[in-house]
This record gives structure tokens, sequence and C-alpha cells, in this order.
């Protein structure tokens, strides 16, 4: 016996810890089998425990789940006056909250009514990583007032002051306004950070509510096509060097020398009359030298190359503006992708 009672003591004593170690995730299901059960006391402690502030390790998700199913527990358990205060909490987080008849009772639903109509908040969303082409298709922006108000919402860049679309409507519940993605201009949007701002009115009391949207936008498109340089080393020379002259006119001197040392050397000075005919010779070559000289300075120009220099500038003219054109209509076809910044609810 002794042993008996040892042992489940000590059974009692691990129980707990294993107990407390269960996720958040794991008391929700649990707390949420217990209220399908109608074991509701039961399931309003767990639940109570998933929502509250100290329990570091639920998320805001779990958080609002848990709000939504106390609420829903005590409808159930008669309790009203709580029943209507954790549909308000759950309300002022997420005003897209719902109850649908599939799962919650009628009891449950019109104390959830009574929660709406005693609270006014504003909510927005933006559609998630949705891609389409600005100015050809549309996104849904998603707003929600839990009364009936007058609606001011805007996209601006994050930072700057003036917004880049508006948009303005009256009415209750659940309501989406159609966006083309472009400005007000009529321009794309540049990638970054966004704002989506939304303030809401009551119609009946005045009383507004305001809330804002962070998302970012990028685009995809296919890679973009680099332009093509073009080289010096691709084109042809199109002046004649200068040594090219100078080369001449050594050719004429040299020529001019030959012209006259050959009679000499040869005749050793007897031939009076070659080397007369030497001198023109030399006198000829000299001035045919000097002349090349002076013609390859002042006309060094080679049109032939020119006129194919030209045509390779053309080309490569023509070839960076097709690249440009590909690349502008890949940019104009460029799918916009919006992200939602995550952030807790309010």
């Amino acid at each position: 016996m002794v042993r008996l009672v040892v042992g489940f003591v000590l059974a009692m004593l691990i129980a707990r810890p294993l107990g407390a170690q269960r996720t958040p995730t794991e008391v929700l299901s649990r707390a949420v089998i217990l209220y399908e059960e109608l074991q509701l006391e039961r399931a309003v402690v767990l639940l109570r425990e998933v929502a509250s502030p100290g329990n570091g390790g639920a998320t805001a998700d779990e958080r609002l789940s848990a709000m939504k199913y106390l609420g829903a527990a005590y409808a159930l358990l008669g309790t009203r006056d709580s029943a209507v205060a954790y549909f308000q909490r759950t309300l002022e987080r997420d005003p897209f909250t719902d109850l649908p008849p599939a799962i919650f009772t009628a009891q449950e639903r019109q104390l959830f009514a009574v929660a709406r109509q005693r609270t006014f908040v504003v909510g927005a969303k933006v559609p998630q990583d949705t891609g389409f082409v600005p100015g050809q298709t549309m996104v849904p922006l998603r707003f929600v007032t839990t009364r009936h108000a007058r609606v001011h919402a805007s996209v601006r860049r994050a930072g700057a002051g003036e917004p880049v679309a508006s948009f303005r409507w009256t009415g209750e519940g659940a309501a989406e306004s159609s966006w083309d993605g472009l400005d007000e201009g009529g321009g794309r949007l540049a990638p970054g950070r966004y704002l989506l701002e939304v303030s809401a009115t009551s119609t009946a009391d005045s009383l507004t509510d305001t809330v804002a949207v962070q998302f970012d936008v990028r685009y995809d498109h296919p890679p973009l096509e680099d332009t093509v340089g073009l080289e010096a080393a691709s084109l042809l020379p199109e002046r004649r060097p200068p040594s090219v002259a100078r080369s001449r006119l050594a050719v004429g001197v040299a020529a001019a020398a030959f012209a006259i040392a050959v009679p000499t050397a040869i005749g050793h000075g007897e031939l009076g009359s070659t080397r007369k005919h030497a001198t023109v010779m030399a006198s000829v070559s000299v001035s045919s030298g000097i002349a090349a000289f002076v013609l390859l300075r002042r006309g060094a120009a080679i049109p032939a190359n020119i006129r194919e220099n030209a045509r390779r500038r053309e080309e490569h003219v023509r070839l960076n503006r097709e690249i440009r054109e590909r690349n502008a209509a890949r940019i104009a076809g460029a799918r916009m992708i919006i992200t939602p910044v995550s952030a807790e609810p309010r």
C-alpha cells in the first residue's frame, strides 16, 4: 500500500510539469475540443491561460482565437457581460472577426452583435503576395467597420506626405475597393514600403477610429539585358599616322642620295652627263618625297575606314535601341507583388 501511495504521488508530481510543458497551440486545441464537447468550465480555464498577457509563448493569433472562444463559452454559460467584454476585446484587435453560423449558435452570435454595436473600430487588409500587372488588372483592398461609418482610405509611400491613391465611401461591415496599382497620375509605384491608412467616422455618434497597414511593393519581370558598349578596338583607324608621311619623305631623300651617289661611285667623276641626269633624278625624288609628305600630312584621312566606322556606329546604336525597347516591354509587363508587413493586432 505504501508503495502504491508513493507511486501515485510521484506520478502526480511528474504529470504536473508535463502538463505545464504543453505549448499554447496544444492548450488552445484542447480548449476548443472541450468547448465543442460543452465542457465549458474546463475550456474557460485553458482559454484564459492562452489569452493571458503573461503567456509569452502564445502568438497574437492564438490569443485572438482564445478571446473569441472565451466570449462564446461565456455566452453559453449565460454570463452575458463577460461574453460581450471578450467579444469586444476580440473586435478591437481584429475587426474582421466573425462567428460563422455553422460553428457558433444563435445565442453566441446575438451577443457578438451586441459587442459590435458597442465597439467602433475599422480594419483594413491588403492582398497577400498578389501578383498583377498594374493598369491591366485590379486587386481588392479589404475594409471593415463595426458600425455604419464614413470611411476615407489612402495609399502613401512610407515617409511621404501626399497619397498616391485615395478611396472614399460610406457603409457598414465588410467592403472592398478595387485598385489598379497605379498612382493618381496613372504611373507605376516605385518599389518600396507603403502604408494603407484608413480613418472612419461613425454616422451615428461621430466616433472615430484609424488603422494603418504596411505593405511592400516589388516587381517581377524577366531579367533585363545590358546595353552594348562600343570599344575603340572594334573601330578601324580613320587617319594615317604621321610616320607614313615621314617615311615617304625619307624614301624620297634616300632615292635622291642614291641617284647622286651611284654615278659618282661608278664613273669616278668622269661621267659628267650622267651626273647631270642623276642630279635631275635626285631633285625629282626629293620633290616627290616632299610632295607626298605634305599631301599625307594635309589629307591623312582614310575614307573607306571612315565609312565602315560610321556603319559600325549606326549598328551599335540600333542594337542598343532594340535592347532598350525589349527592356521597356519587360518592365511594362512586370507583375506588381504586394506583400503585407506582419504586425501584431492592436
